[in-house]
Order: structure tokens, then C-alpha cells, then sequence
């Protein structure tokens, strides 16, 4: 047999083995049934069916690239502005928790200004539309059209109320951050017009602060909000019955449009992958996917107080602010890269296709979880005991596949080889090693691990 499909082999086990046991963990033996599920599973899979409907529809050209633009310009012209009105109107801003607004904003911008200073640092020669773009890709999540779904079948029960915050929330990138990203972006395409034509100023102060202003104030989103914040107090937080008649329809068609438009945009996105591009889109998948969410979460802990001396309200926004963040990187931000620089333009389109895929089984499990702090006692102890047992075994098939990967690179000597591809695989898989090698072996040491796992999981748990 080929060693290469012997390695490809292993190597598709050892992507399978954390999904497996996951599956396992979530469908476990005890037969308590919770809640969310009716609620959760039917979501994502509406949503992950309808971006396969674009995606095939895209594939097969039965939507025109003409057709396409209409659509995007039906969701961010129409669409979008009337379920952002329609709810803002109806929020109750008494209700509202200003501390997390503030929470989410902060941390946005440590994820931010920190992705923007790590990409000046690290990318030779220095390029500010990277520096934009990447901060861009790492803060603006698709708030609407995949973790809206998500978050109303997880709070609809608990905390209704959470799901109004996306809507005070998107404005944070819109009015402030992108801003800044747009702005990085434009002076980089300054500096590469003065490369060709020395005779043309660099800055042109007035015309960028000008097309800058002009992006924010035209934009349909922002003048929504805006305009959903003044007839808040007018209406008093009530929407007419004829107004909430004629924006019900527009904003019910908003999710399955925008899905099916994400769809048509992963088309064709992933052809012509170089090591450079892969590194880099998985770095920012990683800050927007893991890094993003734990900020959020340990600044909702440090700066939203108790009430009443009652941990119980920090921990639940700390949680909602955890699965808000996992939300994927947002298709606008393929619009924001200057057409002539297709590198960022491929890392762009690249970047979302990788952070939607990636982030639903991330969803999955972190719904779960955060549901799991709610059940009684024989549901988590069910839970823990899958946990352990499956971790156990899966370590097994792991360590095996590892052991054949690594004698696959030994065969074929592709350690020598100068490849960044074989250089990272062969890192991952050592420390994919190394973690199965522990996870057999605390099995063995005292005290088990079942103890550990049950202060994890207690951390959730409300007192």
C-alpha cells in the first residue's frame, strides 16, 4: 500500500478522533434528556444545510455573480437594517446590562489592537492593509445570520433577553473598530500609488477622514441603529402594529438569505492554497475562534460585578459572552480588501470559508457545555464519566496514528525537507503524541481525574 494514503489515512483518523468522542460525550448512556437539544441540534442544522444549499447552487452556477451582488445588496440594504430597527425598537435599554456592553467592547479592542501590532511585528515588509484586514477578520463575527439561531435556542428558556445584545453589539465593529482597519487599509494603498507615481501625496488627510466618515454615515446598518435607538424612546419601546407588519416579512427573510449568500461566497475559495496562506489563516482562525471567546470570558469575570453577592449573573454573561465570541468572521470582510491585492484577497476568502467550518462543531460543544451547568447531578455525572472514558480510549486510536504518521515522515524522509507544511504537521502530530501519551497515563495516578474534571465542570456550576 502507498505510504501516503497510509499517512492520509491516519491523518483523517486523527481529525475524526476529537469529533467522535465528542459525539460521544453529547449522546451519552444516561438517559436524562435535556431541554436545549430540541432547540440547538434543529438550529445548526438549519443553518449548516442552508449554506450547503448556496454552496452547491454556487457550484453548479445556478446563481449568476450578477445575482449574486443583488443578493448581498438585498441583505445589507434591506434585510439587515430592518431586523436591527425592528428589534432595537423593542429593546428595554433599563434592562440592558451597560457593564457587558462595555465588557465586549474592551475586549474587542485588546483583540484588535493586539492582532494589528502582532501582524506589524511579524510580517516583512511591513504591510498596513494586512495589519487592517487581519484586525478586522479577528473582531467581526457574523452576529445575525449563525450565533443569533445559536443563542436563542440556548437562552429562549433562561435568558430571553440575551439575544438583544447582538443588536447593541454589532455597532461596536461598524462605528469604531472598522473604522481604524479601513483606515490602515487606505494608507497602504496610498504608499503603493506613491511607489508608482512619486508625485502624489501620500495622505491626502481630507480625502481619507472624508471617505471614511461618508462609509460610516451611508451605511444602512448605522443609520439604523441609530435610528432604531430615537424611535426606541419615541414609541416607548413598543413597535406600532403597522410598522411591525410591514418589517416582519423583511426581517423574517434576513437568516436564510444571508446563509444561503454565505454559501455562494465559500465557492471556489479554497483552490490555489500555498503554505503562507494556510499558516496565516489558520493563526487568525485560532485568535478569532479560541483566543477572542477566553478574552471575552475572563474580562466578563473581572468587570461585570455580583449582584446581590451572587456569582450567578457574572457566570451566565460570561458564559453567553464565550459562545458569542465563537461566532465566525463575517462575509463582508471579503468587500473591505482593495481588489488589486488578490494575497489578501485569497487570505480573506480563505479565512471565512475556515472560521464557518471550524466554528460549528466548536458551537456545538460549547452549547452544550454551557447547557450542562444547568442539569442535575445524575446528568453531570454522566457527562463526566463519557468525559473520562472516552478521552481514554480515543488516546489509544490516537497514539497509534500518531506512531504510523511519524514513521511515514521517517520513511519518506520528509523531516529534511525544507516544506512549512511538514515542518507544522510534524509539530502537531509530536504534540498530538505527547497529549495522548498524558491522558492514558493520569489515568493511572491518584487522585483520578474524574476529580479534576468535576472542578472544571463546577466552575459553571451555580451555587
Amino acid at each position: 500500500m502507498n505510504i501516503d494514503f497510509v499517512i492520509l489515512l491516519c491523518e483523517f483518523f486523527l481529525s475524526r478522533s476529537v469529533f467522535f468522542s465528542l459525539l460521544k460525550i453529547m449522546n451519552g448512556t444516561n438517559a436524562v434528556p435535556i431541554d436545549v437539544d430540541k432547540e440547538l441540534y434543529p438550529s445548526l442544522i438549519q443553518c449548516f444545510f442552508i449554506i450547503g444549499a448556496g454552496y452547491v447552487a454556487g457550484q453548479l452556477n445556478l446563481v449568476t455573480n450578477t445575482q449574486s451582488t443583488g443578493l448581498s445588496r438585498f441583505i445589507s440594504h434591506f434585510a439587515l437594517p430592518a431586523i436591527i430597527f425592528k428589534n432595537l425598537v423593542d429593546v428595554k435599554f433599563e434592562s440592558i446590562s451597560w457593564q457587558f456592553l462595555a465588557t465586549v467592547f474592551i475586549a474587542k479592542i485588546i483583540v484588535f489592537i493586539g492582532t494589528a501590532i502582532v501582524t506589524g511585528i511579524g510580517e516583512r515588509p511591513r504591510n498596513f492593509a494586512s495589519m487592517g484586514l487581519y484586525a478586522i477578520m479577528t473582531t467581526q463575527t457574523n452576529d445575525f445570520a449563525i450565533i443569533a439561531p445559536i443563542i436563542d435556542a440556548v437562552y429562549k428558556e433562561s435568558h430571553p433577553e440575551y439575544q438583544r445584545y447582538i443588536y447593541l453589539i454589532a455597532p461596536i465593529n461598524l462605528v469604531i473598530l472598522n473604522p481604524i482597519g479601513f483606515l490602515l487599509i487606505e494608507i497602504q494603498n496610498r504608499l503603493d500609488e506613491r511607489q508608482k507615481n512619486p508625485n502624489i501625496s501620500i495622505w491626502h488627510r481630507c480625502y481619507l477622514i472624508r471617505k471614511i466618515l461618508s462609509n460610516i454615515i451611508l451605511n444602512p446598518i448605522v443609520i439604523c441603529t441609530i435610528l432604531g435607538v430615537i424611535f426606541n424612546r419615541i414609541f416607548h419601546e413598543q413597535l406600532p402594529d403597522i410598522l411591525e407588519a410591514i418589517l416582519t416579512p423583511i426581517a423574517q427573510s434576513f437568516n436564510a438569505t444571508a446563509l444561503f449568500y454565505l454559501g455562494l461566497t465559500m465557492v471556489g475559495k479554497l483552490r490555489q492554497l500555498h503554505a503562507r496562506v494556510v499558516i496565516t489563516v489558520l493563526l487568525l482562525s485560532m485568535i478569532k475562534l479560541i483566543i477572542f471567546p477566553l478574552i471575552l470570558r475572563q474580562a466578563v469575570f473581572l468587570l461585570v460585578k455580583p449582584i446581590n453577592g451572587s456569582f450567578n449573573n457574572t457566570i451566565d454573561y460570561s458564559n453567553f459572552g464565550f459562545l458569542y465570541g465563537l461566532a465566525p468572521t463575517a462575509p463582508s470582510v471579503m468587500f473591505y480588501v482593495p481588489a488589486s491585492n488578490l494575497a489578501l484577497q485569497a487570505i480573506a476568502s480563505t479565512g471565512l470559508v475556515v472560521s464557518t467550518l471550524l466554528a460549528g462543531p466548536i458551537m456545538l460543544v460549547s452549547a452544550k457545555m454551557i447547557n450542562l451547568k444547568t442539569s442535575d447531578a445524575e446528568t453531570t455525572q454522566a457527562y463526566e464519566t463519557d468525559l473520562v472514558k472516552t478521552a481514554y480510549d480515543v488516546s489509544f486510536i490516537s497514539l497509534f496514528c500518531t506512531i504510523i504518521v511519524l514513521i511515514g515522515f521517517c520513511l519518506r524522509r520528509r523531516l529534511l525537507k525544507i516544506s512549512y507544511i511538514h515542518k507544522y504537521t510534524f509539530i502537531f502530530v509530536g504534540l498530538q503524541m505527547v497529549h495522548s501519551i498524558w491522558t492514558i497515563s493520569v489515568q493511572f495516578i491518584k487522585p483520578p481525574i474524574s476529580s479534576t474534571d468535576s472542578m472544571i465542570i463546577n466552575l459553571g456550576k451555580k451555587k
